[in-house]
C-alpha cells in the first residue's frame, strides 16, 4: 500500500508545436489522469509558448522543462503512474518502444505501479507487420489504441475514440443547423493540391447547402495552403488573431460552431469540427488515417480521395441528423475509458 497521501501520475504528454490537434487531444488526456489526492507530473517535451498555452496550469500539475528531472522524480516516487504518450505512433521496424522507454514501462510495473497506454494509433497499420512490441508494453495496467484497425493490426489492447471527442460544446448546446451558415475548409500543407475538379465539387456544395466557404489552419504550416484554397474557391481566409495554443483553440472552434460541415484531410480539423455541430467530410489523397479515426466514433460514412467527393458530399443532407447521436455515444465511450483509468489508478494508490 503506498502510504503517501498523494498519488504521483507521471504523463509524457509532447506534441508538435504548432499543431493544435496534438495540445487538444492530450489536453483531453490529462484531465482524465486528474483527480483528488493526485499529482500530474508532467513533461511537454520542448515546447513552444504556444504549445504550452494549451495546457492549464494548476496546484495539482507540475510541469517539468528536462526529460532527466521528471524520470528521476518518478523513480523515486512509491509505485507511480505513467501515462504513456498519446496519439500517433510510427513504429520503425524492430521493438516498439524503443529500448529507454521500454524499460521505464517495465521498471513501473515492477515497481508496483500502474502503467497506462490509452489513446494511441498507428499511422500507417499496413506497415506494422516488422514490429514487434515490448513484453511491458503489451502487458501495460490498461491499453487502449484510438482506432479498432490499429488495434486489430496490433493484435491486442482495446479501443476508443480519439481524446479530443471528449472536449467541446455539448450536444444540447450546438448551434442549430440554420444559424450554420459557413462550410469550413482545413487541408494539410504537406499533401497533394486537390486539383480543379475538386475545387469545382467544393464550390458545389457551398452552392448546393447555401453556404459561403471559408477557410482556416489549425497548424500554422498549413495557413499558405489555406490563404491559397481560399483565392481557388472565391471564399475567405479566416485567420487566428494568434496561434497560442489557447486562443487558436478559441478561434476554429468559433468558425465550426457557425459551419454546417468542415472538410478536410487533418483528423483533428474533422474531430474537433464535429464536437462543434460540424459534419466531418474527410477527404484528402491518403485518407486511411482520418477514416480509421471517423469510424471509431461512428462518422465514418463520408470520407474519401479527392477524386471521391462529388460523390459523398452529396449524400451530407442524409447524415447530418447522425452527428449529434454519434458525438454523445464516442464521449460515452471515452468516459468509460476514463472511468477504466482512474480504477487502475485507484487499485495501485
Amino acid at each position: 500500500m503506498n502510504t503517501k497521501a498523494t498519488q504521483n501520475v507521471f504523463a509524457h504528454l509532447a506534441g508538435q508545436d504548432d499543431n493544435l490537434g496534438d495540445s487538444a487531444l492530450r489536453v483531453a488526456y490529462l484531465e482524465a489522469l486528474r483527480g483528488p489526492d493526485r499529482h500530474l507530473h508532467v513533461f511537454l517535451g520542448t515546447p513552444t509558448t504556444d504549445y504550452e498555452a494549451g495546457f492549464p496550469h494548476a496546484a495539482d500539475i507540475t510541469y517539468y522543462v528536462h526529460r532527466a528531472e521528471w524520470v528521476k522524480a518518478e523513480k523515486a516516487s512509491t509505485r507511480p503512474v505513467h501515462a504513456f504518450n498519446a496519439g500517433e505512433i510510427n513504429p520503425q521496424p524492430g521493438v516498439f518502444p524503443v529500448p529507454r522507454r521500454a524499460a521505464e514501462c517495465a521498471r513501473v510495473l515492477r515497481a508496483g505501479g500502474a502503467l497506462i497506454v490509452a489513446g494511441i494509433g498507428v499511422k500507417d497499420v499496413s506497415k506494422l507487420g516488422p514490429v514487434a512490441f515490448d513484453a511491458s508494453f503489451r502487458g501495460a495496467t490498461v491499453f487502449s489504441w484510438r482506432d479498432q484497425g490499429s488495434r486489430d493490426a496490433a493484435g491486442f489492447g482495446e479501443f476508443a475514440p480519439d481524446w479530443a471527442y471528449s472536449l467541446g460544446t455539448d450536444v444540447g448546446a450546438w448551434s442549430p443547423r440554420s444559424a450554420r451558415d459557413l462550410i469550413a475548409v482545413t487541408m494539410r500543407f504537406d499533401r497533394p493540391w486537390p486539383g480543379d475538379q475538386w475545387l469545382s465539387d467544393m464550390r458545389a456544395l457551398g452552392s448546393a447547402t447555401g453556404r459561403k466557404i471559408v477557410t482556416l489552419a489549425q497548424v500554422a504550416r498549413d495557413a499558405p495552403r489555406a490563404v491559397r484554397l481560399a483565392e481557388a474557391l472565391g471564399g475567405e481566409y479566416l485567420a487566428a488573431a494568434s496561434m497560442k495554443h489557447d486562443e487558436l483553440d478559441a478561434h476554429v472552434r468559433s468558425v465550426y460552431s457557425r459551419s454546417l460541415a468542415v472538410v478536410s484531410d487533418r483528423a483533428h480539423g474533422l474531430i474537433m469540427g464535429a464536437t462543434e455541430g460540424a459534419f466531418p467530410l474527410g477527404s484528402g489523397s491518403d485518407p486511411q488515417k482520418i477514416g480509421r479515426l471517423l469510424t471509431a466514433a461512428g462518422l465514418g460514412g463520408l470520407v474519401g480521395r479527392y477524386e471521391e467527393f462529388a460523390e459523398f458530399a452529396d449524400r451530407l443532407p442524409d447524415h447530418l441528423d447522425s452527428l449529434a447521436p454519434a458525438i454523445a455515444a464516442a464521449r460515452a465511450d471515452v468516459a468509460h475509458l476514463t472511468r477504466t483509468i482512474r480504477a487502475a489508478m485507484d487499485a495501485v494508490a
